[in-house]
């Protein structure tokens, strides 16, 4: 791996139907807002965030993924004002893929629900591309379920190649070379 790098700078953006997010790495005091987060996708999209039908996020995963190892793993989070400080409206990660080379990170989206579809994973996406190569990655790769268009087409679109699992007919691979 890589040296690790200089911490990601936060920046706002400006989604296309106008509103505002500032998009920064995670601390560790974003844990009760990232809880917050969670409660409120629907079972749909912690299904297809998780892969699995989860009513609570884990202690031990809310504590790696507020935590993560610089020049390892890198999660980033949009964030919008709000009554008792900030909502996390968004957040993207990558972890080193431990079944594989050390070459090779794993990433993960989640947005709110009221903020798809208006041009702010495309940039979480290539912010965590662009972080993994200068990690010292050579390939960012997904699991994403099938039926799960929006994310086939954004990965489509930052040019990740989809692949079938062998034997899993509703799970779908995206990988591409960074």
């Amino acid at each position: 791996m890589a040296t690790v790098q200089p911490p990601f700078r936060p920046r706002r953006f400006r989604c296309r139907d106008g509103r505002e997010v500032r998009l920064r790495a995670i601390q560790a005091a974003d844990a009760p807002e990232i809880v917050q987060a969670f409660e409120r996708l629907s079972p749909q999209s912690r299904y297809a965030r998780f892969m699995a039908h989860k009513k609570e996020l884990s202690s031990a995963a809310l504590e790696r993924g507020v935590h993560p190892q610089p020049g390892r793993d890198c999660a980033l989070v949009a964030t919008v004002p709000a009554a008792d400080g900030i909502d996390i409206v968004g957040a993207a990660q990558y972890v080193h893929n431990g079944e594989d080379s050390a070459r090779t990170c794993e990433f993960a989206i989640t947005l709110a629900e009221d903020w798809r579809g208006c041009g702010l994973a495309p940039v979480l996406l290539a912010s965590l591309l662009r972080r993994a190569r200068r990690d010292g990655y050579q390939t960012m790769e997904g699991w994403v379920i099938a039926e799960n268009a929006a994310m086939l087409a954004l990965a489509r679109k930052l040019r990740f190649t989809v692949e079938p699992v062998p034997g899993d007919f509703a799970m779908l691979r995206v990988v591409r070379a960074l």
